[in-house]
């Protein structure tokens, strides 16, 4: 068989680019990293965490980021522990039962440290009698709701459970549902579905948004051991989150755009108020406010004595926060 020297070439050319895909290190090929995130609410206290996937602030750090809904902050956390998810996004008193249960959660960040939950009742509820032997409806038990209608029915001199029975419906949407539908004659709803439920008819029974209360109502969250094998990706990611907190305060058409697909909600009113109300809450420089952290520990306390051993710094790792303020990201968003 003839051999030219064109032919030789071109084989000594294929073998040196076959030799370059062994030798050159496989992370110049290495895909943008895949993480698995998740929220724990159908309310407007997540529509930064959209606003960060919508608004492709996740693309921006180089992170592929699936985002996923997981109905309730203690269902959240079990998926977490699990190592079914990395970041979790969730709100409330469950990082202290898990953490009472030595199943360890942190919190990295607090997007919203104000409870804006409103509880919502049929317009024949006047007074604590009405209530007696009645039901109040959450989302589930452990969560920002069921905290919340536990501390308006012992401000209504009622005991949860033994004088009124409280219900867990699975979500926000489902509370909603279960008022309409007179399954319930009272729930804990956050905005803006308690506009929703004001629209058809259904009365405040409390704010408890009124008064300087610090509460951690959404933080995001993740397990000691997934931070230590992915310290690399948490910084690009609590930038998204950041870059998609700015975005909802700073875009409203974008901001009420979003609202309206993730709650399914065309009411205008609902959604200007709604943007209005967030835009204000939502953390610029989101840390974990310890104080909200302190008053659940006091309160949860009471029904599990447990909870006040746990150290409220232990359940907080604001390290990264401080990185991206310390080097002017956040300012820089702002200017």
């Amino acid at each position: 068989m003839t051999y030219s020297l064109r032919t030789g070439r071109t084989r000594i050319a294929l073998a040196l680019a076959v030799a370059i895909l062994f030798v050159v290190p496989s992370g110049l090929f290495a895909e943008e990293p895949r993480i698995r995130a998740a929220y724990s609410a159908m309310s407007g206290s997540m529509a930064w965490v959209w606003a960060a996937k919508e608004g492709g602030y996740f693309e921006k750090h180089k992170l592929n980021v699936d985002l996923i809904y997981v109905g309730g902050t203690a269902q959240l956390f079990q998926s977490m522990l699990a190592g079914e998810i990395g970041f979790g996004v969730g709100g409330g008193p469950s990082i202290l039962y898990a953490n009472a249960q030595r199943r360890s959660i942190v919190a990295v960040a607090g997007t919203m440290n104000r409870m804006v939950m409103k509880i919502m009742g049929s317009p024949q509820i006047k007074s604590a009698a009405d209530l007696r032997g009645k039901r109040i409806a959450v989302t589930r038990y452990g969560t920002s709701t069921d905290f919340s209608a536990r501390l308006f029915l012992k401000s209504w001199g009622l005991a949860p459970d033994k004088d009124t029975a409280i219900l867990q419906m699975g979500s926000v949407p489902s509370v909603l549902a279960a008022l309409q539908n007179r399954a319930t004659e009272a729930g804990a709803l956050s905005p803006p579905a308690h506009l929703q439920a004001e629209k058809a008819g259904f009365v405040e029974l409390m704010d408890l948004s009124k008064g300087d209360i610090y509460y951690p109502y959404t933080y995001v969250t993740a397990t000691p051991g997934f931070l230590e094998q992915n310290r690399a990706v948490v910084a690009p990611f609590l930038a998204a989150c950041i870059e998609g907190i700015h975005r909802f305060k700073t875009d409203k058409p974008f901001a009420k755009k979003l609202t309206a697909k993730y709650l399914r909600i065309q009411d205008d009113k609902v959604l200007e108020d709604t943007h209005q109300l967030f835009a204000e809450l939502f953390e610029r420089a989101p840390y974990v406010k310890r104080e909200g952290l302190a008053s659940l520990v006091q309160i949860l306390a009471e029904k599990e004595p447990k909870i006040e051993s746990i150290k409220t710094d232990s359940l907080v790792d604001d390290r990264f926060v401080r990185e991206l303020e310390t080097s002017g990201f956040i300012k820089n968003l702002y200017r």
